[in-house]
């Protein structure tokens, strides 16, 4: 993840990077079954789920309260969707692509339609 900066107290803290374990992917999957995060089908109560999450990926260096209260809206839903992507394994906790397009080869791609067996 990009370094966390909040601002607690009217001062700006840099938190320790995450450690996505085990368990918190479990956690995260518990969560996932019951609010679709990417989308904002989440109840208040669902999103301060997954902030206690994320607290706790942070070695709870800060509080949900905090969190926040310490990032801008924009900030805020960055860091949701970067917990989500990093939970997903979709990136890894420095904010690198796990999966990068060069990773493809030309023969992962298959244009021909689904729906060929039709006659026009």
């Amino acid at each position: 993840m990009e370094q966390l900066k909040l601002r607690i107290n009217g001062e700006f803290k840099v938190m320790r990077p995450p450690f996505i374990s085990g368990l918190t992917k479990k956690k995260y999957n518990e969560l996932t079954a019951k609010a679709n995060f990417l989308h904002n089908e989440a109840t208040p109560e669902q999103l301060d789920a997954l902030v206690g999450l994320i607290v706790e990926a942070y070695d709870k260096q800060f509080t949900i309260d905090e969190f926040y209260a310490g990032l801008r809206m924009d900030e805020f839903q960055e860091r949701i969707i970067e917990f989500i992507l990093i939970a997903e394994n979709l990136l890894d906790v420095n904010g690198e692509a796990i999966v990068r397009p060069e990773d493809f080869q030309e023969e992962d791609f298959d244009a021909t339609p689904s729906d060929t067996d039709r006659t026009s």
